[in-house]
């Protein structure tokens, strides 16, 4: 990374202000991202943590402005190194795209071209996002494709050829082809088995930390949250419930819908016959209650839960929690 951009100011890398993003399916409003803010400081990974349906892939993708054009509209603001993205003209965002933020995408499957070879798909990032020869390209593709654990050889083979843990080492490879600043990560494992699983995350750690790279990454692992990140933003509904350090958010989980993800977890040293898992479903996204959208499965909630915009609190050291009856919890525990 250039010395121009390690001296820009960790506070001036990310910051996303009141993000909302919104669907038009059949004639309904789906309200994906409900005013979503958070920070992401240089070199450190953010975990957008919670169920599938949650809106944690519509922040990232709107992040990087690939949502469809037809059917979503987004506002509020993203700061990218103090330019809003949300802003940007297209050819603007392309020059972005790619080079300085780059996404793992969640199915490696999909990902890839079937009818290219794997090398070109590498080649294709560096030739759009640097001035290189065709030759320079394709020595960078190799170089890549060894950084992550694949023989140069291989480069001219088909996405066909490779297993589902190798396709995802090529989507990364491709990610990180530019020396991308942030890297959105979308569940990158998900489809992996849990070898490959650790070796992917062990990858994607080793080439952060040497690249000085900042991440995103979406899951609903919190053990690989546990193995990766630095701070933890817990999103239900579209909306951050709880943010804070890994540590204040593991440590001292505040928010009933947190512990009720940490309730659903394995405890290998607690002698129980059945988990916990959180009782009913997550709320229709076109019609979403008023309050606090977890109330109608949360075991706390009452009146006061069900009515109003429920504000995030700052329980001290950076942790904050959006939940009306905290205290009353606490003592109820």
């Amino acid at each position: 990374m250039s010395t121009e951009n390690t001296n820009v100011k960790s506070e001036d890398f990310l910051k996303v202000e009141d993000l909302r993003v919104e669907y038009t399916s059949m004639g309904s409003i789906v309200k994906a991202v409900n005013g979503v803010s958070f920070e992401l400081k240089r070199g450190e990974t953010l975990a957008l943590v919670g169920e599938t349906g949650a809106g944690k892939t519509s922040i990232a993708k709107a992040i990087l402005r690939i949502l469809p054009d037809i059917s979503a509209t987004e506002k509020g603001k993203v700061e990218f190194e103090g330019q809003n993205l949300l802003a940007l003209k297209e050819k603007d965002m392309q020059l972005i795209r790619g080079h300085k933020i780059s996404m793992i995408f969640q199915d490696p499957m999909t990902a890839l071209n079937p009818t290219m070879r794997i090398g070109k798909q590498i080649e294709e990032a560096v030739l759009r996002h640097n001035k290189v020869t065709n030759a320079e390209a394709e020595v960078r593709a190799r170089e890549m494709l060894e950084l992550v654990g694949i023989p140069a050889d291989r480069m001219n083979e088909f996405p066909h050829q490779f297993s589902g843990g190798m396709k995802q080492r090529v989507v990364i490879a491709i990610a990180l082809a530019c020396n991308p600043e942030l890297l959105l990560a979308d569940e990158p494992t998900t489809a992996l088995d849990v070898t490959i699983q650790a070796q992917v995350l062990e990858l994607i750690n080793d080439l952060k930390k040497r690249m000085n790279t900042s991440m995103i990454l979406i899951t609903h692992d919190l053990g690989v949250v546990n193995e990766t990140c630095d701070d933890v933003a817990v999103v239900y509904a579209g909306k951050i419930i709880e943010s804070g350090s890994k540590y204040e958010v593991f440590k001292h989980p505040s928010h009933p819908y947190t512990n009720g993800l940490f309730g659903a977890l394995p405890n290998m040293n607690l002698d129980a016959e059945r988990l916990h898992p959180i009782d009913g479903l997550p709320p229709d996204p076109t019609n979403l209650p008023d309050g606090c959208s977890f109330a109608p499965r949360c075991p706390y909630a009452t009146d006061k839960c069900r009515h109003g915009e429920i504000e995030l609190q700052d329980l001290g050291k950076g942790h904050f929690c959006a939940c009306v009856r905290l205290d009353e919890i606490g003592k109820e525990r």
